[in-house]
């Protein structure tokens, strides 16, 4: 039987608590995946409501359009309820838009929308406009 050194098995334990880690958050904090360039560091909230009937899970994402410059996840909401969530525009004069994948298959889209002057989202799922506060 060959002998390990104990720093070496100690590193390879410790890369795969932080690799499980990762995956476990979706490969950034909180759970958020983030593609794009970097952030404002200006926040916005964003209230789904999930009014769908029947009910079903959703996951929330957020994207520029028409050219995806940036796609984020922001989280789930199950059925009958409302989430707010908060995330930091990647540029607020580009349009944005709202996308729910929906649990066991199908989406759901929201129109675009600007963020310029824009302090929250609110987004049920049952009408593609947003409301947006100022």
């Amino acid at each position: 039987m060959r002998k390990i050194p104990l720093g070496r098995s100690l590193f390879v334990a410790l890369l795969s608590l932080g690799l499980a880690a990762c995956a476990s958050t979706g490969g950034a904090a909180g759970g958020e995946v983030e593609e794009g360039v970097e952030a404002t560091g200006d926040e916005v909230t964003v209230q789904v409501v999930n009014d769908m009937v029947p009910g079903r899970t959703i996951v929330v994402w957020v994207e520029t359009v028409p050219q995806r410059v940036s796609r984020r996840r922001l989280g789930s909401v199950p059925p009958n309820a409302t989430r707010d969530f908060k995330f930091s525009p990647r540029a607020r004069d580009i349009d944005h838009q709202l996308t729910a994948e929906i649990e066991g298959g199908g989406s759901e889209t929201s129109l675009p929308f600007s963020l310029l002057g824009v302090s929250g989202v609110r987004w049920a799922l049952s009408n593609p406009t947003v409301s947006l506060a100022r």
